[in-house]
């Protein structure tokens, strides 16, 4: 692979050998992304990004341009990932790729790795672990090597690991992006703040008035809003129907009961025209830059609303044009809040995953496990409770590692996985004499097949254990800041 300047050079580099336009189509998408004055689009849903690969492409190369002139340690996690990803390439070049029998293939990483991500941007989280993993297993002389699963008919796996006259399939899922349960909380919010654009006819009403709303319920309808479609629609076509008319009445409050659901809809502030900002002449040289207002000022200030709290449980669309040398105006902005109670079984949604690896390779008898989790998840399960099968109240980690534990038990799985590795990602702050130095690092706790400990391969063992631990570095105060949990 030639050599580049920046990361995000070298990964399109590697993928301009499958699609001689991926160059053509980054830049295009970079020009409209960093377009600081857009043309005003009112829903959300059809703005929802599939790419998986452009968006840290760009903030991988925003971030590196300006840590150039400032410090390591404004380095965003995209641009530890974009480096990441260089760094197992160039471990992974000169590696065989192989079938699911073993057997070596007449094919190199690009035409793996490459010509997945190039014919689905969306899989490149899922291509990254893969990659990751076999690095690690490369990278300490283990005998393994990157699997094409498409050379031949039935299943096969994404690493061949070969140890003690073992040979292993080595499984990587990746639960890295949010949980279907996350996402049809965003959805959900973002089909009511639709439907007052596209049933409600509230763009009329409204003209470059900029407004605030809330949503809050006490009641927990994950469970309904998921599964009864009737009941979701009917939420969202009531609740966005009384809050199209606080807006249009400038009302402050209502009250909707749906089913035995009640919510309450408030509008938290309507702000009239358009909104005169003047910057510094700093600020408008990083608007034009970044081509993103909220990371220059708070452009939901005149409605009252802290933009952090719209990462969460809530969106927002901001509109702005240059009026002058220094001043912007801000118009046909809104900010919709969601707060109402969500159940997100991370324990369950990440066992269910692992579970199906055995049904998804029924025959094969050597199988270990990587799943890679968010730090949040990760930070979260081991401060919620629940209670396991002796009925004692542990973390919903503990109980994770308890129902990995019970698959090895099941004798309808005869011992055929090993180990499962749960692997997250760490941002570790280490101050020294010389400097400060913050990185983006991988861990590990891995839950071994005691039935089976003979048949688990001491080298593999050394592996994990030469990995930095997630019990120890999750325990460790001020490592882990929940602003970043997803990275």
């Amino acid at each position: 692979m030639a050599e580049m300047d920046t990361p995000h050079e070298m990964i399109l580099s590697f993928l301009e050998q499958k699609d001689p336009e991926i160059r053509k189509k980054y830049n295009e998408y970079k020009k409209e992304q960093l377009d600081p004055f857009p043309e005003v689009s009112r829903t959300s849903l059809d703005k929802q990004q599939n790419n998986a690969l452009f968006p840290l492409l760009l903030k991988a190369e925003i971030s590196l341009h300006h840590a150039s002139d400032r410090r390591p340690n404004a380095i965003s996690s995209e641009a530890y990932n974009a480096m990441g990803f260089c760094f197992f390439v160039q471990i992974l070049e000169d590696v065989d790729i192989v079938d699911p029998t073993g057997k070596t293939l007449s094919k190199n990483i690009v035409d793996l790795y490459s010509e997945d991500i190039v014919n689905d941007f969306t899989s490149f989280w899922d291509v990254y672990f893969e990659m990751e993993v076999a690095h690690k297993f490369v990278l300490e002389g283990l005998d393994a090597n990157p699997i094409d699963e498409s050379a031949v008919s039935g299943p096969g796996s994404d690493v061949f690991y070969r140890a003690e006259d073992r040979d292993f399939w080595v499984e990587c899922k990746n639960k890295r992006e949010t949980t279907s349960y996350g996402w049809e909380l965003e959805r959900f919010g973002r089909e009511i703040a639709d439907s007052l654009w596209l049933d409600y006819d509230l763009e009329d009403d409204v003209g470059e008035d900029s407004f605030a709303v809330r949503v809050s319920s006490r009641d927990e309808i994950s469970e309904k809003v998921i599964e009864n479609s009737s009941f979701r629609e009917r939420v969202i076509q009531e609740v966005a129907g009384e809050l199209a008319e606080l807006i249009k009445q400038r009302n402050s409050k209502a009250e909707v009961e749906i089913a035995d659901a009640n919510f309450e809809v408030e509008l938290i502030k309507y702000y009239r025209g358009r909104h005169s900002v003047t910057l510094s002449e700093e600020q408008m040289d990083a608007v034009k830059k970044r081509a993103n207002l909220a990371k220059v000022i708070n452009p939901y200030g005149h409605l009252g609303i802290n933009p952090d709290i719209l990462d969460t449980d809530g969106h927002g669309t901001v509109y702005a044009e240059k009026a002058g040398d220094n001043e912007i105006e801000i118009f046909s902005t809104y900010a919709f809040l969601l707060n109402i109670p969500w159940e997100n079984p991370y324990d369950s949604w990440i066992f269910s995953t692992i579970d199906g690896v055995t049904d998804q390779f029924p025959d094969y008898p050597d199988i270990i496990i990587f799943v890679k989790i968010p730090p949040g998840f990760v930070y979260q399960m081991m401060r919620e409770k629940t209670v396991n099968h002796r009925d004692e109240r542990v973390s919903k980690w503990e109980r994770l590692k308890e129902k990995i534990i019970g698959i090895y038990a099941n004798p309808d799985r005869e011992n055929r996985v090993k180990a499962v590795v749960l692997m997250t990602d760490v941002v570790l702050d280490e101050v020294t004499e010389e400097a400060r130095n913050v990185m983006l690092q991988s861990a590990v706790e891995a839950v071994y097949n005691e039935n089976v400990a003979d048949q688990i391969p001491a080298e593999f063992i050394d592996l994990i254990d030469g990995q930095n631990q997630i019990q120890e570095i999750f325990s460790r105060p001020g490592q882990l800041s929940l602003k970043d949990q997803h990275l």
